[in-house]
């Protein structure tokens, strides 16, 4: 039975709105805070979530504000109701926004939490859900930023968001100021009204579902890709729009980004998921902007900053988080503001409560006209007040700096201490095997070599603070020009003798230097040294292996290799070793190259001496200082247990189908970090949440050992048994026979399949498939049909075109590693080559004279490249080959 309304006017309806400039710019912000590059996610689910359909029964506290017949009361004329010609009625059948679709929203979103980390002055996050009811956590997403050195160093700010806080947080005032509010801003988002419109402009709140329009709104983003063929516009109460807003939305609500990424239409197919999406923006901050949420129920409180552009609590900020980058700061009251104002006004009146924060009903900080919007000054961000962390300065001597010595002598080390807002308990500073107490004390090197010094200290609070310096002492003689930093343009020295490195040779500075000042051009800079070839000069050494200041973490001490290199410019290296506490470690040479295995006797620092004697006996030292790190697996740690699930032992696969592989990994006295796989003992997949999976596609015939890895929260690791699985080629022409035969010029479809000697293909490139060009295109036979097909079976029981291959690309479709072997018959010049899509080459690789009748493998990993395809150049001698891979 249809409910009658109100005797209409014309319908005008809401194409008068100009949607492409609102809806652009609506969201857009959301994207600076939840589409930053991004650390890393984990591998999507892919498969649709549902809710079990239950009884909707309104919680006391949302009853104490809403029911049925208030709801209809305030959004009469929402989508369902029709202009019948003799009034307009609401078609119960076609009723999208109910009240129990709202209070169905309302429950769903209470079983959500997030915690939101953020870098203190930055909007860098890494954010994890939870979810309340089952107590399973996610780490949905680390910003490239957070870990960034430059933001390493600040503090880590959480926020908790629990979105069953929704319309639960303060008195009943406070609530009905936050419900009329929300419903204010949704009704704008979703109006049908206008100025002579049956029952008032002001009661055509959520009339429409989606923005009507074609539009794709498909934004290449790197973290929230399109999916093809799917359009992004403006849907449901807050009309969320574009990639970047429905992968975010998705990944909240469902915990897997690709619900929403694949099916954006689910927004108006399930009215709670529609309301769901307006709940999350209200909630949800966007640092430095706050959550709509925070600002009604009086938790935000504008800094010093906001306040001098004029953002204060109310409907005014609330339009300015949502929308201010169009409605706001225009010196007069934008229309689409009045229209929010209007509602608000509206709903307040029926609440009976006051319009402002205060209670008063003047509209005092209802509109935006005169507040700043958000975006393009960066003092929004650095206005937060962070909290400094202490800091350790050398003042003597500097890094770098070149002391001169006749004989080993006594250095003095000074430190300063910045403390910020705490107090030091302890300060060690180690080098050369020896520990110092305190701020200042004398060291005197073991060798005339380049010496690391490095500071701990400990702090009331429980922050740490760690800083290192290099210096080189030198006997005036034998200095190792590698040791002497080279000059910098852009520094000033200000300190004489600082020593330089510039065109091979050494200066000093005889006083202050400006950055104008060059060596070797102003007098200021002195010539100390020639790095040329000089007769009778020592040997030079570098080390290749461990680095300088590098930390090696071992569960146990176990041996460390060494490995140097010495070459001497006028004569031969005669002798070398290397010397650990003043015992001498035995080398093996290489050419110049000079290796040895060495086994710390306690976790510490090490220094170790390397020492080269010409055929001048002439000797050069030069020594490094490394760290051999104690790691902690939890002492009575039990490792995980792992195992693959699916597919069973000695399972058979058809060439070109996909096999998907499961695993069940669990910790009893932890949790799991990673689960990777393996095939042959090549890594092909990484998965950090469960369900661990992958998928391997595009299979070729062959043997396969696949087994999986799982690490857990303590560093230890499990392997789980092989399961042996076996691909064929299929039987006469298989599943080919329902499938069109390749003929050239035809014109073909995205993902369109072909039959083309023996093989069955899928097309990639539209364009490329279509080609008439045979020699190029021509699946499987082409020169370049790599690039617009992808092979997906084999239609005959013949695959010696498999058999004979040179090489193979596995996986085809992957997030980081590619592998590539090569199968030689004869010595072998080997080149890989690796493009992206416009033909820009990203990296490539030359093997010359690969021993006949060997198979090498190759690793390349991809997963610092954006999503996309790229095209692997393989050379094999004078035959060239292309296969295309899917980063995703």
């Amino acid at each position: 039975m249809k409910h009658k309304l109100f005797t209409p006017k014309t319908y005008l309806g809401l194409c008068k709105k100009s949607w492409l400039l609102i809806f652009s710019a609506l969201l857009l912000a959301v994207n600076l805070s939840f589409s930053n590059s991004y650390k890393i996610h984990s591998k999507a689910n892919t498969s649709l979530h549902t809710y079990k359909s239950t009884e909707v029964v309104p919680p006391i506290q949302v009853s104490d504000l809403i029911n049925k017949d208030l709801w209809n009361t305030l959004f009469p004329y929402r989508f369902g109701a029709k202009n019948t010609g003799n009034g307009w009625e609401l078609d119960p059948k076609d009723d999208f926004y109910t009240f129990d679709s709202f209070v169905e929203a309302i429950n769903r979103m209470s079983k959500i939490k997030v915690i939101f980390d953020r870098r203190c002055g930055t909007n860098a996050y890494r954010v994890t859900r939870i979810d309340k009811t089952t107590g399973v956590s996610k780490l949905l997403r680390t910003d490239v930023d957070f870990d960034a050195p430059r933001n390493a160093e600040k503090e880590i700010i959480t926020e908790e968001v629990d979105y069953g806080a929704f319309l639960e947080e303060g008195n009943l005032e406070t609530r009905k100021r936050e419900i009329t509010a929300f419903f204010a801003n949704i009704s704008h988002e979703t109006t049908g009204g206008w100025s002579t419109a049956p029952g008032g402009q002001f009661s055509w709140g959520l009339h429409f579902r989606e923005e009507p329009t074609n539009a794709s709104y498909a934004y290449p983003d790197t973290n929230y890709p399109p999916t093809a063929g799917k359009s992004y516009k403006g849907r449901g109460p807050i009309q969320l729009s574009y990639n970047y807003n429905y992968g975010p939305a998705s990944e909240f609500i469902f915990g897997d980004k690709q619900i929403l990424l694949d099916n954006p239409e689910k927004v108006i197919e399930d009215a709670a998921l529609a309301f769901q999406t307006a709940i999350w923006f209200w909630m949800t901050p966007q640092y430095p902007k706050p959550s709509a949420h925070n600002v009604m129920v009086n938790k935000w409180m504008p800094n010093d900053l906001d306040k001098t552009k004029n953002r204060v609590p109310g409907l005014g900020m609330t339009v300015n988080i949502i929308n201010g980058g169009v409605e706001c700061g225009q010196g007069t009251e934008k229309p689409q503001v009045l229209d929010r104002i209007g509602y608000y006004q509206r709903f307040t009146s029926i609440y009976q409560i006051g319009t402002d924060m205060d209670g008063v009903n003047d509209l005092s900080d209802c509109g935006c006209k005169d507040m700043a919007k958000y975006g393009g000054d960066s003092a929004d961000l650095t206005a937060e007040p962070c909290a400094q962390k202490p800091k350790i300065t050398f003042t003597s001597p500097k890094n770098d700096e070149l002391i001169k010595q006749q004989t080993l002598s006594s250095v003095s080390v000074s430190l300063n201490i910045d403390e910020k807002d705490t107090k030091l308990v302890s300060i060690t500073t180690s080098v050369d095997n020896q520990t110092f107490n305190g701020v200042s004390f004398s060291w005197t090197p073991s060798s005339y070599a380049s010496h690391v010094l490095t500071t701990n200290a400990k702090f009331e609070n429980g922050t740490t603070a760690t800083s290192s310096i290099k210096v080189v002492i030198w006997d005036g003689i034998n200095l190792d020009c590698q040791e002497v930093a080279d000059w910098k343009e852009t520094r000033i020295y200000q300190h004489k003798d600082t020593f330089v490195k510039h065109k091979n040779k050494v200066y000093k500075n005889k006083w202050y230097a400006a950055s104008s000042n060059i060596p070797g051009i102003d007098g200021v800079w002195e010539l100390v040294k020639d790095c040329e070839a000089v007769v009778g000069s020592s040997p030079v050494i570098s080390w290749n292996s461990p680095s300088n200041t590098q930390v090696i973490e071992q569960i146990e001490l176990t041996p460390i290799s060494l490995s140097a290199r010495a070459t001497d410019a006028d004569g031969t290296v005669q002798s070398f070793k290397f010397i650990y506490n003043n015992t001498d470690i035995v080398a093996t040479s290489s050419g110049d190259s000079y290796s040895a295995s060495f086994t710390p006797t306690q976790f510490g620092q090490v220094t170790i001496i390397a020492s080269a004697t010409d055929n001048d006996n002439k000797t050069s030292e030069k020594s490094i200082s490394f760290t051999v790190k104690e790691k902690i697996t939890g002492g009575n740690n039990i490792p995980p247990t792992v195992s693959i699930t699916s597919p069973s032992n000695n399972t058979s696969f058809e060439a070109g189908s996909p096999v998907n592989i499961t695993a069940k990994a669990s910790d009893s006295d932890g949790t799991i970090t990673k689960v990777e796989f393996f095939s042959n003992g090549n890594k092909i997949g990484e998965n950090n949440s469960s369900p661990y999976s992958y998928t391997i596609t595009n299979t070729i015939t062959g043997d396969y050992s696949l087994t999986a890895k799982a690490t857990d929260d303590k560093g230890a690791i499990s392997i789980s048994a092989a399961v042996l699985i076996t691909v064929t080629s299929g039987g006469g022409n298989g599943n080919c026979t329902s499938v069109q035969q390749y003929v050239a010029g035809t014109s073909y479809g995205l993902n369109d399949e072909v039959v083309n000697e023996g093989g069955k293909f899928s097309c990639d490139i539209p364009g490329w498939c279509s080609s008439a060009a045979t020699w190029a295109y021509a699946p499987g036979t082409g020169s370049y049909w790599q690039m617009a097909w992808t092979k997906t079976g084999v239609c005959s029981k013949s695959i010696s075109d498999i058999k004979t291959k040179d090489y193979s690309v596995f996986p085809t479709v992957t997030k980081d590693i590619v592998n590539i072997t090569i199968n030689t018959k004869n010595r072998s010049w080997i080149g890989i080559g690796l493009y992206d899509f416009s033909g820009k080459l990203l990296y490539s690789q030359t093997f010359s004279e690969l021993q006949k009748n060997t198979e090498k493998l190759f690793s390349q990993d991809v997963s610092h490249l954006k999503n996309g395809l790229y095209i692997f150049k393989i050379q094999i001698d004078n035959t060239i080959y292309h296969e295309k891979i899917l980063k995703k």
